[in-house]
């Protein structure tokens, strides 16, 4: 349990750093500030202080947080008729608020989830929704099997939506993720959970499905975070899967810039393209009170054996007076899903429906150029723009493994004489 203190004061801090705007800027040495309106009070023993900012007890009280006017952004009903919508991870969360949202305006939306029996349960959740807005129409709803984790099951996923017959997609929002996982965990394939799951596994489905971009227009929006400055030393490179070191934070941290330097080199390359029809963001929700801090606080709520309030109830309660709803804080990718894209300014951060400034080591190209490089290897494709920009429907796409396939096919029907086998393409 006591495991559970450093991440707690670490989430808190996080929390307290964004309310209303306010940005965690890590540094080196350690120092107390005082803001107007904040106070911190000493009901506990412990006392942690990370980064910019205090932490001593459990009684805080945030004036600005309860006094701040709680704002859900919805777009026009009917605003979205005829355009289609990828949503990662709409199963709970900010995802399944995007889903409920978009679904209102008209959009055809197709959630992913890890299983049939959360995509169902979030497709009942959604019409639930339209319900209750008094939108009769039959929503055009579908629910596909999605597992990051899984590079394989990120690569067959475009047959998957093919066979829904929807046409080319409008918007793409890469939202699902994981975080502050304890430990160190590798995939199936043998890379860092945190890393895949939030980043690799994005920029795989990503690659497979931009031939089914809408050549009209299409957006790409990926869910990063402000998250991303407790990698304030910038992309390690030779640290993406925590092969030196792991820290929960650092490695949420880590692959949250991953998605910001995505964002900014996909971007870089579509206009180098001339893909004038493409719009890629990326956004900070918020500090949003969803299932992602699962492995913060843990399934249990109380201690049998104590009459006490336990330290993960303890950590419930604290963090809800920092954090936004999944409603709040699917606000602004919502916003900008539903946004024109005359009006949104390509390759941008933004946070709270408006464009936010990066730190420095937020723009590194010469890392995004590398992270892509990288992140091509590690999924076994290749992303390139200029190869795909003419396709259509997924038929020119082909991954690095179909292509060692092929070239495996074409040797062996060329009539040789007997020799060596060659198990250079093979694993």
């Amino acid at each position: 349990m006591m495991k559970l203190l450093p991440s707690l004061c670490l989430i808190c801090v996080h929390a307290v750093c964004n309310v209303d705007g306010w940005a965690f800027f890590p540094r080196p040495k350690p120092k107390l500030i005082c803001k107007k309106n904040i106070l911190v009070g000493a009901a506990g023993a412990a006392a942690a202080v990370i980064g910019t900012a205090t932490i001593a007890g459990a009684a805080v009280t945030i004036n600005q947080r309860q006094n701040r006017p709680r704002y859900v952004y919805e777009p026009p009903t009917g605003s979205l008729v005829d355009q289609v919508v990828l949503v990662t991870g709409a199963s709970s969360g900010i995802g399944l608020e995007t889903a409920k949202r978009l679904a209102a305006a008209g959009a055809t939306v197709v959630l992913t989830s890890r299983t049939a029996e959360k995509g169902d349960r979030a497709v009942a959740d959604v019409k639930d929704y339209l319900i209750g807005k008094g939108i009769s129409d039959e929503p055009k709803l579908y629910n596909l099997l999605l597992d990051l984790d899984i590079l394989d099951s990120v690569k067959q996923f475009p047959d998957s939506f093919k066979s829904l017959g929807l046409g080319d997609i409008s918007v793409m929002i890469n939202n699902a993720g994981v975080m502050a996982i304890p430990d160190r965990q590798l995939t199936v394939d043998g890379y860092e959970r945190t890393f895949q799951s939030n980043h690799l596994g994005h920029f795989v489905l990503t690659a497979c499905l931009f031939p089914y971009l809408s050549r009209d227009s299409a957006k790409v929006i990926n869910v990063a975070s402000d998250a991303y400055n407790f990698a304030f030393q910038g992309l390690d490179v030779d640290n993406l899967n925590g092969e030196k070191s792991y820290n929960a934070w650092t490695s949420y941290g880590l692959s949250k810039l991953s998605n910001i330097l995505f964002t900014q080199e996909l971007q870089k390359r579509a206009d180098a393209a001339g893909l004038s029809w493409l719009t890629t963001v990326s956004l900070h929700p918020g500090v949003v009170n969803t299932e992602l801090g699962r492995y913060i606080i843990g399934e249990d709520n109380t201690e049998s054996d104590s009459g006490l309030l336990s330290l993960k109830s303890l950590a419930r309660d604290v963090s809800s007076l920092f954090t936004k709803t999944p409603a709040e804080g699917a606000s602004t990718q919502v916003f900008l899903a539903a946004a024109d894209d005359f009006t949104l300014k390509k390759g941008a951060f933004y946070d709270n429906m408006k464009e936010k400034s990066l730190s420095p080591f937020a723009k590194d190209s010469s890392k995004a150029k590398s992270l892509w490089k990288i992140s091509e290897d590690l999924g076994g494709i290749q992303f390139d723009l200029f190869t795909t920009a003419e396709s259509s429907n997924g038929e020119d796409f082909v991954s690095v493994d179909e292509q060692n396939s092929e070239e495996d096919t074409i040797k062996e029907d060329i009539p040789s004489e007997p020799t060596v086998e060659d198990d250079s393409n093979r694993e």
